[in-house]
């Protein structure tokens, strides 16, 4: 499975209905390839999140380059004035626990070019063992990013599933297991710091789309 997710940044004047515009447009260009397709407003509260996501799935890596010119054509309109993307493989791991998804959450990552790969690769381990620690946690994805563009050279995009947003906002930012084995990777007064830019953007799903 070959994925591909996008954080739309608008214009700061553009018109109420942009981000309905923007989304409509996209879900139709990408339905002709793509085996799965969310394009959804970002819900308030994200870092560097953007207006709209678009994040879709393809059978292999040719699918999305298929479509990808008609994508870009789509994102070069005068209402879009920022895009970050990730493209990136990788296999998801189940949630531990039945839920019904209704929120989906990402996390595009810059992991600094000079991390000792030992770090990185106990950074990747910590954070995808979350799910085994704070329940709110549906089906989730920790991936390597293989081509990325926007305002940072993105490393890493960590997708999760939660049955609402209080599971996001609540358990997962709060949890011990958070504080002790998470922030540090982010915060340089909590520890070795590797993360120099991120965003966190989410919105409302009415099924499974990891």
């Amino acid at each position: 499975m070959f994925k591909v997710t996008k954080l739309i940044h608008l214009v700061a004047d553009s018109e109420g209905s942009a981000a309905a515009s923007v989304a409509g447009r996209l879900q139709d260009v990408a339905a002709s390839r793509a085996r799965r397709v969310l394009v959804a407003p970002t819900l308030p509260g994200g870092i560097n999140g953007g207006d709209v996501i678009a994040h879709l799935h393809f059978d292999d890596e040719s699918d999305w380059r298929a479509v990808e010119p008609d994508i870009t054509a789509q994102l070069s309109t005068p209402e879009i004035g920022h895009v970050d993307s990730a493209a990136y493989a990788g296999v998801p791991t189940p949630a531990p626990r039945a839920l019904e998804p209704a929120v989906y959450r990402t996390l595009l990552v810059s992991v600094e070019n000079s991390a000792d790969p030992a770090v990185v690769q106990q950074f990747e381990s910590e954070t995808r063992a979350m799910p085994d620690y704070i329940h709110t946690i549906g089906t989730s994805q920790l991936s390597r990013v293989h081509e990325s563009a926007g305002s940072a050279r993105w490393t890493h995009v960590w997708e999760q599933e939660y049955a609402d947003l209080d599971g996001l906002s609540g358990p997962y930012m709060t949890h011990p297991y958070h504080w002790a084995h998470i922030d540090r990777w982010f915060d340089p007064e909590r520890g070795p710091r590797i993360v120099t830019r991120l965003c966190h953007s989410f919105c409302t799903i009415d099924g499974a789309i990891i």
